[in-house]
């Protein structure tokens, strides 16, 4: 008989092995799902993780949470996974049930969860649920062993010839950059105003930052980039790791509105790839929206190749 039940301590790793095995190119430890929920909890926002089980086994997870970068008091992010074994024994309808009954009890306006448009299963199961899709993202990699950044000299040298410097938060640490924690989350706050995405921005709070960036036990802290000009910061990108997957994660890659179309998003991204070259990384992934078109433009020139999109699908309640 299949059960449902918050997650209990000593089922992170296996809640967390699930998610990865269903999504492997946004890869997961115990120990990062646990931070993720335990932090959602610490800046007052709404979150569960639930099991499936048939005895002890660990089935499947079903996780809401509320995403402080486009809040809404009514909106929620989802996941669902069930492990391969157990595909066609009810688990996954028992989670969504579970899941549906707890959102409804909060009086959820609406929740969202991604898919592979290719996914045999999810597709499917989450139409017969009400869930309708809308917004594509595509995730891309790049091989970092066959770039070649031989064509991009010119570039560079152009954007260093008008004073264009791009310095790593190692180093703005060492040379003891005066309110550099402000600083990061202001041009944070200035650079993602404009990215695509399912929900509309909100701002994200420097408590909210400060935790999930700077604090994200897997950011590469040489590799957290920031474009400079004159003393004025154009820009930034980061790369994360996880031990859950050897490959390297792309975190938001963006320029401000007067620097925009100027190459300086692809300086960043060459000095993300030197970087992961540093680390003897073998794969960077970066994902963005469908309709990101100057990223996604990037992102082609440098040799990401995408894999099949990744479908945002929405549910409303009321």
């Amino acid at each position: 008989m299949i059960t449902v039940a918050p997650i209990a301590e000593h089922e992170w790793d296996a809640a967390a092995a699930i998610l990865t095995g269903a999504n492997p190119n946004d890869p997961l430890t115990g120990e990062d799902l646990r931070r993720q929920m335990r932090e959602q909890q610490d800046w007052g926002y709404g979150w569960a993780v639930l099991v499936a089980h048939e005895g002890p086994e660990v089935l499947g997870v079903a996780a809401y949470h509320q995403n402080p970068g486009a809040f809404h008091p009514d909106r929620y992010m989802l996941d669902l996974a069930v492990a391969p074994h157990a595909q066609g024994r009810g688990a996954g309808a028992a989670l969504w049930d579970t899941l549906a009954a707890d959102l409804r009890a909060r009086n959820a306006e609406s929740a969202r969860i991604l898919a592979r448009e290719d996914h045999p299963v999810a597709p499917g199961f989450l139409a017969r649920r009400g869930f309708s899709g809308d917004k594509r993202y595509f995730m891309s990699a790049l091989h970092v062993p066959d770039f070649d950044p031989a064509p991009y000299a010119a570039l560079e040298c152009r954007l260093h010839d008008r004073g264009v410097r791009i310095r790593s938060l190692t180093e703005l640490r060492e040379a003891g950059t005066p309110d550099l924690a402000r600083r990061l989350h202001a041009l944070m706050s200035d650079v993602r105003q404009d990215v695509p995405r399912a929900e509309p921005a909100t701002p994200l709070s420097r408590e909210v930052f400060e935790d999930a960036i700077l604090g994200d036990p897997g950011l590469i802290e040489d590799a957290y980039l920031i474009a400079e000009v004159d003393g004025t910061w154009a820009g930034q990108t980061t790369l994360f790791r996880s031990d859950a997957s050897p490959d390297l994660l792309t975190g938001l890659t963006g320029v401000t509105r007067p620097w925009r179309g100027q190459g300086i998003a692809t300086a960043l991204k060459l000095a993300a790839i030197r970087a992961a070259r540093t680390l003897n990384a073998t794969t960077i992934r970066t994902d963005n929206a469908s309709d990101n078109a100057p990223m996604l433009a990037i992102n082609d020139r440098l040799g990401f190749v995408r894999d099949p999109a990744s479908v945002s699908y929405v549910i409303r309640f009321r």
